[in-house]
């Protein structure tokens, strides 16, 4: 008998918390909210954004119980080693009309698995958008995903379908080290539809698509406006320090989210609204915003670099503190060497990877997917390398350069469990040791281009006063 997609692999098993270690590693803070909302009962479908090609499917990998069944564009299935891999997966290939229309016909037998998985209890996920898109901007939704929610519903009768609107938020899409917020929505119901599906489908269709897409847009950082979308978006950064306490918002990940959320609802209301004041500040706003991004091109500083500006007091501090970790190292041997270890038992942490592939591939969405899969798969053959290599040497150079521990097997048990630890630890040790650095580049900044930087905190003030 064949083996449906969701059914046990040992194979799988194993590897799941592997992946998901490496991908709450990949980030510097991995945020999940509103995990309460994913249904105990009934059956689960899954409808996150989608702006990250992998990304968005590990997320959700990583905070659902069962592991979910999902579908791709079929395209990506062509190559018969890859399909094995997706397959493997769990990854199913959807069929569109620029894939041919005589392969339409294949996604009866996709769709048919689908409902199998929802009805076994799997979550089901599916990227409504049907295509990512390097905006943070939901796309129009495809029908496909509703048109299984609706047959599937019909197929367990009273046992309720539920979609989930997912929004999965990055701040960063290309950077190592940046902060992703997962934030689930209210399920929807498909049993409230089903009288209209059975009756007249493209209007049930239809109705799914507009209350799971207005669903969605809650749950992300959405902006509406196509004409200034940059502009906005650039907003929502520079602003954010502002806004954040205008809506009382800390200073985390959660935080900044719900903050550019509020600004960019805003910015859209005052974009749309026909009293002339509201219109003439909006277009204020981007005369001034296109100003602001010119002198910081010309600056060669990030744009977030003037209202994130820490006080001078706070950067000498990082850095005095850098500064005594730096001497302890020079002045105690074993600390030195106890430090050396940890880098060489995970390298990968100083290894700038996104640099590479943000050169060798084009499209800006695959690379940070591409850049977290080989980093994962490097960092676990080194480690088993490496940790080997300790193992049979009993320490090597570090047995001989630290006698107070001497050669024994444990080296290599400590080459094993260290990057687990640190793979989580090496995010904020990054981060912290960047802002010191973007910190005193800006110090820098303010005193030898004292006038542009005095001309871009007027800029900031009179946005922050006009929204």
């Amino acid at each position: 008998m064949k083996k449906n997609i969701q059914d046990f692999n040992l194979l799988y098993t194993i590897l799941r918390p592997l992946v998901c270690w490496g991908t709450l590693s990949h980030y510097n803070t991995f945020t999940v909210r509103g995990q309460e909302n994913l249904p105990r009962e009934g059956g689960c479908i899954l409808a996150p954004c989608h702006q990250q090609a992998l990304m968005e499917p590990l997320a959700v990998l990583c905070t659902v119980k069962k592991p979910p069944v999902y579908v791709a564009r079929a395209d990506i299935f062509k190559q018969p080693t890859i399909r094995t891999i997706l397959t493997f997966l769990r990854i199913m290939p959807v069929y569109r009309i620029r894939d041919g229309r005589d392969t339409l016909s294949k996604n009866t037998e996709i769709f048919e698995k689908s409902r199998a998985a929802v009805t076994d209890g799997y979550p089901f996920c599916m990227m409504a958008e049907g295509r990512h898109n390097n905006r943070h901007q939901l796309l129009p939704l495809v029908k496909g995903m509703f048109r299984i929610a609706g047959e599937t519903q019909r197929q367990m009768g009273n046992t309720p379908v539920y979609i989930v609107p997912v929004g999965i938020d990055f701040d960063e899409y290309e950077q190592t080290y940046a902060n992703v917020v997962v934030n689930f929505g209210k399920p929807i119901a498909v049993q409230p539809f089903m009288e209209i599906f059975d009756t007249n489908e493209p209007v049930a269709l239809n109705q799914m698509r507009d209350t799971v897409a207005t669903a969605m847009r809650q749950q992300m950082y959405h902006i509406n406006s196509s004409e200034h979308y940059e502009e906005i978006h650039t907003l929502c950064n520079i602003l954010n320090k502002s806004g954040r306490r205008r809506f009382k918002q800390r200073n985390t990940a959660w935080g900044r989210f719900v903050t550019r959320q509020r600004i960019a609802q805003t910015l859209d209301r005052m974009e749309t609204c026909d009293d002339s004041n509201q219109q003439k500040s909006f277009a204020r706003l981007m005369d001034i915003v296109h100003a602001y991004k010119d002198n910081c091109c010309q600056l060669h500083i990030h744009e977030q670099s003037i209202p994130e500006h820490k006080h001078w007091a706070a950067a000498l501090l990082s850095t005095l503190l850098l500064a005594a970790v730096v001497a302890a190292e020079a002045i105690c041997p074993q600390l030195r060497w106890a430090t050396l270890f940890c880098l060489a038992c995970y390298p990968i942490m100083i290894i700038p990877t996104h640099l590479i592939f943000g050169r060798i591939i084009k499209d800006t969405q695959f690379r940070s997917s591409v850049n977290f899969g080989v980093r994962l798969v490097i960092a676990f053959l080194y480690t088993i390398i490496f940790a080997t290599v300790m193992f049979c040497t009993g320490g090597g150079l570090w047995g001989e350069l630290m006698p107070a521990i001497g050669k024994s097997p444990l080296w290599g048990v400590a080459a094993l469990v260290l990057p687990v630890v640190l793979s989580r630890l090496n995010g904020t040790i990054v981060v912290w040791l960047r802002n010191i650095w973007q910190q005193w580049r800006l110090w820098a900044k303010c005193m030898f281009s004292h006038r542009r930087v005095a001309e871009l905190r007027q800029q900031l003030d009179e946005m922050d006063k006009l929204w």
